[in-house]
């Protein structure tokens, strides 16, 4: 039975090319869009899912307001880290780490020869092995427990690894030294797989936390209570059963009792918890090295694509209705032979499963191109490998299955109602016949047509946002503006002075 659905649905394609073709192709469209869209939510909503535990994984951040003004930092102050190690109950792990101020410059020292020299190096970070408690990696040598433990002691990557030193394995490398910014010289103690999972945690070296105070990087007021630096990170782990707000409660008394207020200070300081969940989307405390994803725009995006796949939907039943005139007398004849209503809308609906089907083929063939096409658009993370993500293959079969229910389903119980003995007469068409589901279709084509001209206003519309943005008079000259960063290493002030002048 099956066989000869399939091979009646052929020969219906196959007879009716341009309308097959239509079809198609407009459900193609509807389905590309809606893989695209689906690659790029589903990037942003997987993030820092693999952590263990990972529900309860908060970071401490700080809270100011000012005059009326409320401003939020990522960052503790130093002291703080301590403190809630010492008198917070409720927590598994405290884990501190600080980022890198900047650029670094990482030298690896040769034999007998210059040292090769990587400027503009990024995400590093100083932590100690709680991070690694926190953060889920994969070991390939050394250990955990003692790889950050005394100052100076390095962990990299296996990219960075093999970016340093091509010629030796991850074991080798244990042992081998770099120098940061010419001052600082460090030892490699470990290296770990990098993260393959969508993460904000995107470091890729990693520096004992302790090396902090041995060299010129520990940061001015390294104890005062007032100094809240964005670079100084502070991620806790609650106990089972914690509530977050019973851990706010206890560092506000924290704050309130080590960090003295000053009478004439009318300004208020406060610390939460931000759940790691909110970490990719919380644009206040912002992440790491990847901008991060807004929720609004995502599910604005997943509204698109439903319009889109609509769109799509009505499109094939309003060619498929038009052209049921073409296939009354091959329903009059079925149902002659004994072809109940129920096997006939079977067959309609598994011939809407092969069109749908032959869509989500060209889609899977477009996507790649679409996301390449839109690539300054697109987060550079997000990447079309079918292959390594089975979710692909089962979004588009669900999509297939409901897109050929919600195509298919109309047209094909008024296909299969048509009376025998009237289309067998040529009467299958009567103005009764008509008028009873002319508002259906009338129905669907004026949405079809509302959803089509919202779609190219809004286009229209973000078009002249975008021109007026690009070409906007902004006052000033943007082409006669310089901005760099000074070297850390030179403390001598009056070279800032003569830079300045100069």
């Amino acid at each position: 039975m099956f066989k000869n659905y399939f091979t009646i649905a052929i020969r219906t394609l196959w007879k009716n090319k341009v309308s097959s073709v239509i079809n198609v192709l407009g459900l193609a469209i509807g389905i590309s869009a809606s893989l695209v869209i689906y690659l790029l939510v589903n990037y942003h909503f997987t993030f820092d899912k693999f952590e263990k535990d990972n529900d309860r994984i908060y970071r401490v951040v700080s809270n100011f307001s000012f005059s009326g003004e409320v401003y939020h930092n990522s960052g503790v102050t130093v002291p703080m880290i301590p403190a809630v190690r010492k008198e917070v109950t409720g927590l598994d792990a405290v884990v501190p780490f600080r980022t890198w101020n900047g650029d670094a410059k990482i030298s690896v020292p040769l034999d007998k020869r210059e040292p090769k020299v990587f400027k503009h190096q990024q995400n590093i970070i100083f932590a100690d092995s709680n991070y690694f408690n926190l953060v889920s990696y994969t070991w390939i040598a050394g250990s955990p427990n003692t790889s950050l433990r005394d100052p100076y002691q390095t962990v990299l990557t296996e990219s960075n690894a093999k970016l340093y030193f091509p010629n030796l394995s991850p074991a080798q490398v244990v042992g081998k030294e770099i120098f940061f910014d010419d001052t600082i010289r460090a030892s490699i103690t470990g290296v770990v797989k990098d993260i393959k999972e969508n993460t904000d945690f995107t470091f890729k070296t990693f520096m004992a936390y302790a090396t902090l105070e041995k060299t010129s990087l520990k940061p001015e007021n390294w104890e005062s209570w007032d100094n809240t630096n964005g670079a100084q990170q502070l991620f806790v782990k609650l106990s089972a059963g914690t509530n977050p707000l019973q851990i706010e409660k206890q560092v506000a008394r924290l704050y309130k009792k080590y960090a003295k207020q000053s009478p004439d200070d009318h300004s208020k300081t406060w610390h939460t918890l931000q759940p790691l969940s909110d970490l990719h989307f919380n644009a206040d405390y912002g992440g790491y090295d990847l901008p991060t994803g807004n929720k609004p725009t995502l599910y604005g995006l997943l509204a698109v694509a439903a319009f889109l796949l609509i769109l799509g939907c009505i499109n094939f039943i309003n060619l498929t209705t038009a052209h049921a005139s073409q296939r009354a007398k091959e329903i009059g004849i079925r149902k002659t032979m004994g072809s109940s209503k129920k096997q006939l809308i079977f067959q309609f609906l598994g011939e809407t499963f092969l069109f749908t089907v032959s869509a989500c083929v060209i889609s899977f063939c477009i996507a790649p191109l679409l996301l390449k096409m839109f690539a300054d658009f697109i987060p550079p993370g997000l990447n079309f490998q079918p292959f390594n993500q089975p979710n692909i293959f089962l979004f588009l079969l669900a999509l297939a299955i409901v897109v050929s229910f919600l195509s298919g389903l109309y047209p094909a119980f008024i296909l299969s109602g048509y009376k025998p003995v009237k289309v067998l007469k040529n009467q299958s068409f009567t103005f009764n016949n008509e008028t009873r589901h002319a508002w259906i279709r009338k129905t669907l084509t004026v949405s079809q047509f509302v959803i089509a001209q919202f779609f190219v206003i809004a286009t229209v519309m973000v078009s002249k946002q975008i021109n007026y943005s690009l070409n906007a008079d902004m006052g000033f000259r943007k082409d006669a503006i310089l901005s760099f960063v000074l070297p850390r290493q030179d403390t001598v002030a009056n070279h800032r002075s003569v830079l300045l002048n100069e």
